[in-house]
């Protein structure tokens, strides 16, 4: 019997399958795939239990099951009411024992009418489960007793659900960290998700006794915009899980980025030239799940504001008149008569300056926001270029309180996408990517929300530059104009950066701001990435590129604000990324073309001339601490320009005083230092290597450094003439932290690279563990580019790919084979890619000039990185 039945079930599903693959109503595969269970149950029933029984027990579908919707991978929640405990126990599970048989996945419970009533008095869960019961089969008579039982308005009065509802749906949320945006969300339990709306319909059947979308309308609980994003929120969520436990072919609501790009291309989604299909699918999901969550917000505020108070010793709300047209009630601003913005639209905007302005106003009430909503259609061309609305946007800007929570509660009311179309357009707007971990627009608030945190005294502990540069700023509201277009222009091809400044420009004209204001704000625009990359991209220890980099600013007042916009960016963009060699890189950056600003630009950067005077600075120290003129000669020939621009003369001479009295013929010298920040959090690890040169000294180290967990940021790699090595490493742990005064690690440390440095490199000793599930996702190609720039003596060659242990080791091992030598590394980590350019010479110490040799090296990075991951993609 079970094989006849599981082929019929599975025939059906294929069925399903087939027509949901070719878009059938989602509502009607939902009920018909319940059906089916239904007459399957039944006839399980039947044969499994006597008639005498059958006339004594119902079976109940609750749950998702008991709403009839049936996904392809949903459980099968069923209730057994039965007379009395113990009866009919074993052909019970007889019942349940072939479900499972077929492998069905069940969630039961038997139960008597009176443990019923009990049990779902003392659990909400089970008291919402039972809510959404259905008869299968069984006698009316037990359900009308049911019915009565769990009717009772004592059972949970309404009051009580709710507030036992709320509770819920909070600590749910919370465990999402309460984002709507995440890159893998969960369909089902995701602030936003079908649970959100589940959460609705609930709260709505237990007030109004109804959840049938044409009463809600008739009885004007919802609104009709509100019933379309119920309705068509639940038909596309559904439709996406449906499709999600299709593909994944099993039950699975995280849309994982494997699901996204299948469901994205199986549900006729297509790339084009400025976003590919899963971008659009998932800024189609993002904006469902925006209403559904204004849609549950705006409802449970309303039962809060009515139901809640049921019960309680009446009191007379307090009303604060503010003008006009708003007053506070009960910490909530309204509108005084319900047609306030549609005499006065400005008000739309009005409203969110006066609460900027307070500090205790808590939000809006639920009938404000309905009626914005009622009124979105005024904020027109005429609306946006009125020059009184462009005053009350810029006064928002320069309020003083709560200027993120006002925009983003004009962005979830739809006005600041009405407002400023161009934002509307990125409402949703997702990138896919392990870097950018939240779509444009929430991103985008997060990047106000840091810049507003800067002006914060704790943040002069924690971000004392930026905290500096803010406080300081004439404008600040400028700032907030350049965060908020600085990656307006992404998802439409091109360079946002330039598409965002030409945005920008409009809106700074359309707001009445002079020439140079606009100026400012659109360079700001245009650069800001600018920081951030020569930071981590370009050795700015080098004070001819701090010199290029200050004539690119020009003034104090420009560094400021692109510091603090890079900093508010970097932080916004992923929590991962602001690590404290990022923040010392940065903060370097800043106070060296802060002084090449103070010294005036037009003065020509000597590097050799600074390089002999650092030089000279050493030697004296060295003198002072009675080290011979040969071995100062000897020690001085350690350091290349690079370790000249980095270390100061004092600790120039105490490295070479260490390694000049280190007997080399003993094995290497490995010293491991902390790098102070200028605040906690800010340290890094210095990692020095001296040894005697061999090949695959790189590879090796990197190896070494890796078997202890570290991360390398930087590496500066110098060979004197008598074969002397001398290597300096930036490392941060997992976490992206110094490892501190960890004694035992920093042995540790000591003693892997100290063996590393005897060690062959080779290929093979090097292998790839087991890519994480997400990076096997966003496995990028592999690329290899190497430029010849004047004035240098090295190739520079960039590589990128996709982030994994053991890369740097393997890259190390890949140079041995092509004779490679390694002079300088900077390595970049974004998410999941990285950006790693070495500066590099043959083992002559030549830089790679020929064509053909250049193809060759460049190709055979490339295969061997991209074959590295292949293996590691297929391991499990």
């Amino acid at each position: 019997m079970s094989a006849n039945f599981r082929e019929r079930i599975d025939a059906a599903d294929a069925a399903l399958a087939k027509r949901f693959w070719d878009n059938d109503d989602i509502d009607v595969l939902l009920a018909e795939r319940s059906a089916l269970f239904d007459e399957v149950l039944c006839e399980l029933w039947a044969s499994a239990l006597p008639e005498k029984a059958r006339s004594a027990m119902a079976l109940f579908a609750v749950g998702g099951y008991g709403r009839a919707e049936l996904h392809p991978g949903s459980d099968i929640d069923l209730l057994v009411i039965i007379s009395r405990r113990g009866s009919y126990s074993s052909e019970i599970e007889q019942f349940v024992q072939s479900l499972w048989d077929l492998g069905v996945e069940v969630g039961q419970s038997v139960r008597t009418l009176r443990e019923c009533g009990a049990e779902a008095k003392n659990d909400i869960t089970i008291a919402t489960a039972l809510y959404e019961r259905r008869l299968i089969t069984g006698p009316e008579e037990l359900k009308a007793r049911l019915d009565k039982i769990l009717g009772s308005a004592r059972l949970w009065p309404t009051p009580k659900f709710f507030a036992a509802k709320l509770q819920e749906q909070i600590e749910r949320h919370g465990n999402f960290e309460n984002i709507s945006y995440g890159l893998e969300p969960n369909i089902k339990n995701s602030p936003g998700g079908l649970r959100d709306l589940h959460t609705v319909v609930w709260i709505l059947r237990r007030e109004f006794g109804t959840a049938q979308v044409s009463e809600l309308l008739a009885q004007s609980v919802l609104t009709e915009q509100e019933i379309t994003w119920l309705v068509d929120g639940k038909r596309f969520l559904s439709w996406v899980r449906y499709g999600l436990h299709l593909v994944a072919k099993r039950k699975d609501d995280r849309l994982q980025f494997e699901y996204q790009r299948e469901l994205a291309q199986r549900l006729g989604y297509v790339d084009t030239d400025a976003k590919r299909g899963v971008e659009l699918f998932m800024q189609d999901y993002y904006r469902h799940v925006l209403a559904l969550r204004e849609l549950n917000d705006i409802v449970l505020q309303i039962f809060e504001e009515n139901i809640l108070v049921r019960g309680r010793k009446r009191r007379w709300p307090k009303i604060e008149k503010i003008n006009d047209r708003f007053q506070i009630r009960n910490d909530y601003i309204e509108t005084i008569e319900p047609n306030v913005f549609a005499h006065a639209p400005q008000a739309m905007l009005e409203m969110f300056v006066v609460m900027a302005n307070r500090r205790d106003v808590a939000g809006v009430r639920a009938s404000t926001i309905r009626s914005i909503r009622e009124h979105l259609h005024l904020i027109d061309d005429d609306f946006r270029n009125n020059p009184e609305m462009a005053d009350l946007f810029l006064q928002l800007l320069r309020a003083p309180y709560t200027l993120v929570s006002q925009l983003t509660r004009m962005r979830r009311y739809g006005i600041l996408g009405r407002y400023l179309p161009e934002f509307g357009a990125i409402v949703g707007q997702m990138q896919h990517d392990l870097f950018h971990i939240y779509t444009v627009d929430a991103h985008t608030m997060s990047v106000i929300r840091n810049m507003r945190r800067f002006r914060y005294r704790t943040a002069n502990e924690t971000y004392p530059i930026a905290h500096h540069c803010v406080k300081n700023m004439p404008k600040v509201e400028l700032l907030y104009i350049a965060g908020l277009y600085h990656d307006i222009g992404k998802g439409r091809g091109g360079d946002h950066s330039q598409l965002g400044a030409v945005d920008a420009e409009q809106f700074c004209i359309r707001h009445g701001l002079d020439e140079t204001d606009t100026e400012l704000v659109c360079w700001l625009v245009r650069m800001h990435l600018s920081m951030s990359s020569i930071a981590q991209r370009k050795d700015i220890h080098d004070p001819q590129v701090v010199h290029e980099f200050a004539l690119q600013i020009g003034t104090q007042e420009r560094l400021d604000y692109l510091y603090a916009l890079t900093a508010a960016d970097i932080t916004a963009t992923n929590p991962t990324l602001w690590n404290s060699w990022r923040a010392s890189l940065l903060r370097h950056l800043y106070q060296e073309t802060r002084n090449f600003l103070q010294r005036g630009l037009e003065t020509a950067t000597d590097r050799a001339g600074w390089i002999a005077e650092r030089r000279h600075a050493i030697a004296e120290q060295l003198r002072i601490r009675e080290l011979e003129p040969e071995a100062i000669e000897s020690g001085l020939a350690l350091l290349n320009d690079d370790l000249y621009f980095r270390y100061s003369a004092v600790r120039g001479a105490e490295l070479i005083n260490e390694c000049a009295r280190h007997d080399l013929q003993a094995g290497p010298l490995v010293v491991v230092r902390e790098l102070l920040g200028q605040v906690t959090g800010e340290n890094v690890t210095e990692v020095i290597l001296y040894s005697v040169d061999r090949p695959g000294l790189f590879a090796a180290s990197a190896a070494a450094l890796a078997s202890q967990r570290l991360a390398i940021f930087d590496a500066t790699i110098h060979t004197t003439g008598d074969e002397r090595c001398l290597n300096a490493f930036i490392v941060l742990d997992e976490d992206g932290r110094s490892i501190g005064r960890d004694l035992p690690r920093r042995r540790a440390v000591k003693a892997a690279l100290s063996e590393g440095a005897v060690w062959q490199a080779k290929s093979e000793l090097t292998p790839l563990t087991r890519l994480p599930r997400q990076t096997k996702q966003m496995v990028i190609p592999t690329t290899a580019e190497l430029q010849n720039y004047p004035g240098s003596t090295t190739s520079s060659l960039t590589v990128v790919t996709t982030d994994h242990s053991g890369l740097l080791a393997r890259l190390g091992a890949i140079f041995v084979e092509l004779d490679i030598s390694v002079r300088a590394a900077r390595i970049t980590t974004l998410g999941g890619r990285v950006e790693d350019v070495f500066e590099i010479t043959n083992l002559a110490g030549e830089r790679f000039t020929d064509a053909e040799k250049i193809y060759e090296l460049t190709n055979s990075i490339r295969q061997s990185v991209d074959q590295a991951l292949a293996v590691s993609h297929n391991r499990t």
